[in-house]
This record gives C-alpha cells, sequence and structure tokens, in this order.
C-alpha cells in the first residue's frame, strides 16, 4: 500500500471515532443530586433518583398531570403520564429542566407548599 492509502484508512478511522465518541455525548445523561436539582441548568441531560410523591393539588391540576419527585429536599415538577402507579415509591428519571432557578413552580402537596423545576421526563429507569 503506498502513504495514500495508509493516510485515507487512518482518516476514516479517525472520523469513525470521533462519531462515535460525539453521539455516546450527546446520548448520555449526567447523574444529580439535590444541589443540582435545586438550581439545575436548562436543556442538560440529568438523571437522578428521588421519590415520587404523586400528582399535585390545585384548581390547574385537576386531571392530575403534574406530579412532584422529592430528591433530598428539592423537587422537580413531572409530567405524571410515565408515572402512573410510582407514587410514593423511589424512581430513577432521565431528561432535562426546562427552566432554570429563575423560574420555579409552586405547588401545593402533601399539606404544604413546595417550589420546583419543570422536568421533562424522557425515560423512567
Amino acid at each position: 500500500m503506498d502513504n495514500k492509502n495508509v493516510i485515507l484508512i487512518l482518516l476514516v478511522v479517525i472520523i469513525i471515532l470521533i462519531g462515535m465518541i460525539s453521539f455516546t455525548l450527546l446520548t448520555s445523561y449526567k447523574e444529580v443530586d439535590s444541589n443540582y436539582v435545586f438550581a439545575p441548568l436548562p436543556n442538560e441531560k440529568v438523571k437522578f433518583t428521588g421519590t415520587y410523591l404523586g400528582p399535585y393539588e390545585g384548581i390547574y391540576n385537576f386531571n392530575n398531570n403534574s406530579g412532584v419527585i422529592d430528591v433530598g429536599g428539592s423537587y422537580a415538577i413531572v409530567s405524571t403520564s410515565k408515572l402512573h402507579g410510582l407514587e410514593g415509591k423511589t424512581v430513577t428519571v432521565k431528561g432535562y429542566f426546562v427552566n432554570d432557578k429563575a423560574e420555579t413552580k409552586t405547588v401545593y402537596i402533601n399539606g404544604r407548599y413546595v417550589n420546583g423545576e419543570i422536568f421533562c421526563i424522557e425515560e423512567v429507569v
């Protein structure tokens, strides 16, 4: 083989490796804790574990389509569509926060008001 073929093969291998690494980084989820849930970055793909408290009470949640996950005293406001039947259980979810700490939502659940961030669930693990 001449030098051009060797360089071409190496270039193709490097491009494939870069593509695989990029795909892995774009589809991986960063594991976070209650500190992050308290003050999240919007649209960053994250994964966390908490207790699903169930749907919150309120006039704007009359069909129980939004609920709360407690992550060590920090709260995530989530859609209940993927969490039916998991009330009171520990859940691990993957997804992203819609807003940052500047835009919290206050909801009433289990006899108290909590402030939480809106989280879009992509997957329940």
